[in-house]
């Protein structure tokens, strides 16, 4: 696009949102992000109302000026606020933060993307609403229409969710309004509280898709039950791994009900939550393998540590744990059971310990407090941290960490794995080659998404400040997927530097999708090249 269609869609716009809902000046302080990419940005719209947004599309759609939008824009580790594409000007919808509909009996609530993990649990607190907010690791300022868009996940009753939308509405790249047929029909109540709607399923459409601006989505919320017993689970030998891995499969299928989700991490994943990063320790920025021994070692931290809760009434609580105990006990050399009564003794008898001892047990209790703090569906910033182990200045206590802000460098490297032993065991192998290779310590997380299928999540953490760490960083993302690829271990999100990986080959998917995506938006202009394979053509200026 040329700059004079930009400044003339910029000066409607203008006319539309007013001075202060045009960014221009300030608009690259929106291109800081923790994966060191930086895109061109013309412009930041940020409107009020869907309205606005609408209107924001026709003066795009009438210059074929692309907007990119988004939620909050603390997209950590995937992008930020940045664009695919360079010149894409920011759809900045933060401002949309209203919370509707809240059926406290049916247990359904819309939100807007503005809405955050934070605003929505002070909404459901001021309103009696006994729900458990589906949090993730991204602290209480990210947005949950968002995160469900991308498929996100967590481990609260509601693991998956893209699964708890019961319905959306969007602004389409030509401005009108969609919404589900149930809804045009005239049964927006029951719309909300049934997924799929009546014909075709189009609302997945905008999940990791381009095809309109999201205003809005119904989601399903779970309930707070009657308790919440975190497990924590630990094997100190790597070579037991491939024996514990079923057995997670195993707690998911017995236990289904009340275990919904199973973290494992290896040892540097946790030292990463435990202590700073050992600089002077460090070969071309990784830690050898006798240094990650000795630092395990002195904190206590076995070769793999596993964590889950159980959400169910007393009675239930007390079997799952007698099933835990017999399924993990024979596999695992240590399996405790934590609630917030335990954390607020350990925190008790802290006072009693000499200095040393003390500082140690309170820490561990306040790491055991925000894990709990999260399984209750109430975010914290805790898990955050991690992005902060490599790079970046933590912010003053009580200041929200923002990563691509405070200078942290990080992307995410996100496959999915059976959750079959020898599959885990390969998978282990492949990352702890790959990434030593390029200065990133493998530091590994695999999540149950369901009970067939882990998210590994392994953050590439690197000095952003250094363009030769952050080239490497990079670099070892494609290598860790170009090795995912072979060994049938594949991302379940990408990063905006990734999406050109689904823009290979002439696929049925990669035709109906470019052909879906050209019907909706001919001139292409809504957030062009995310994921849609072959969304990105020239404007007609260029042309």
């Amino acid at each position: 696009m040329n700059s004079s269609s930009t400044e003339s869609a910029i000066a409607e716009w203008v006319t539309i949102l007013g001075e202060s809902g045009v960014v221009k000046a300030g608009a690259a302080d929106y291109g800081a992000s923790t994966i060191g990419t930086k895109r061109s940005i013309p412009a930041v719209l940020r409107p009020a109302n869907r309205d606005q947004v609408a209107e924001v599309l026709q003066v795009a759609q009438r210059w074929q000026v692309a907007v990119y939008p988004v939620s909050t824009g603390n997209n950590w580790g995937y992008g930020s606020a940045n664009p695919v594409e360079e010149g894409c000007v920011i759809l900045d919808l933060s401002r949309l933060d209203r919370i509707s509909n809240f059926d406290s009996e049916m247990g359904v609530i819309t939100v807007e993307p503005g809405v955050t993990q934070g605003a929505l649990r002070d909404f459901l607190d001021q309103n009696d609403g006994d729900y458990l907010v589906p949090v993730t690791g991204a602290g209480p300022t990210c947005s949950i229409l968002g995160n469900a868009l991308e498929r996100g996940y967590g481990i609260t009753p509601i693991t998956d969710h893209f699964s708890a939308v019961t319905k959306l509405e969007a602004i389409l790249p030509d401005g009108t309004l969609y919404r589900t047929s149930l809804s045009e029909l005239g049964g927006a109540e029951v719309d909300g509280l049934f997924k799929w709607g009546l014909g075709p399923y189009l609302d997945g459409l905008f999940s990791q898709g381009n095809f309109g601006v999201v205003v809005s989505m119904t989601i399903a919320l779970a309930p707070a039950p009657e308790t919440v017993t975190a497990f924590f689970f630990s094997i100190k030998d790597d070579a037991r791994l491939e024996a514990l891995i079923p057995t997670v499969r195993a707690v998911l299928r017995s236990l289904g009900g009340s275990v919904v989700a199973i973290n494992l991490l290896n040892s540097q994943r946790m030292l990463s939550m435990m202590t700073p990063f050992p600089e002077d320790k460090a070969v071309n920025g990784v830690l050898p393998a006798d240094e990650v021994d000795s630092l395990a070692n002195s904190h206590g931290i076995p070769a793999w540590s596993g964590v889950g809760a159980i959400y169910a009434p007393k009675e239930v609580a007390r079997a799952a744990r007698r099933t835990l105990r017999r399924l993990l006990g024979p596999v695992t050399d240590r399996l405790v059971f934590i609630n917030q009564r335990k954390v607020n003794t350990a925190r008790r008898i802290a006072g009693l310990l000499p200095a040393r001892l003390a500082t140690r047990v309170k820490g561990m209790a306040d790491t055991l407090s925000g894990a709990l703090e999260i399984m209750h569906g109430t975010p914290n910033d805790v898990a955050l941290a991690l992005a902060y182990w490599r790079s970046g200045k933590l912010p003053e206590p009580g200041q929200p960490k923002n990563p691509a802000r405070d200078g942290c460098g990080l992307i995410w490297f996100a496959p999915l794995v059976p959750i079959r032993g020898n599959d885990v065991r390969r998978y282990i192998e492949m990352i702890e080659r790959i990434c030593p290779q390029y200065g990133v310590n493998p530091l590994i997380t695999l999540t149950t998404i369901n009970n067939r299928c882990f998210d590994s999540t392994v953050p590439l953490l690197f000095d952003r400040r250094d363009e030769e760490a952050t080239a490497r960083a990079n670099e070892c993302y494609r290598a860790l997927y170009e090795a995912g690829q072979k060994e049938g271990f594949l991302p379940y999100r990408l990063n905006i530097d990734a999406m050109g990986i689904l823009n290979t080959g002439d696929s049925a998917f990669s035709r109906l999708a470019s052909q879906l995506k050209a019907a909706v938006d001919p001139n292409f202009i809504l957030a062009p090249g995310r994921y849609i394979p072959g969304s990105s053509v020239p404007r007609s200026d260029e042309l």
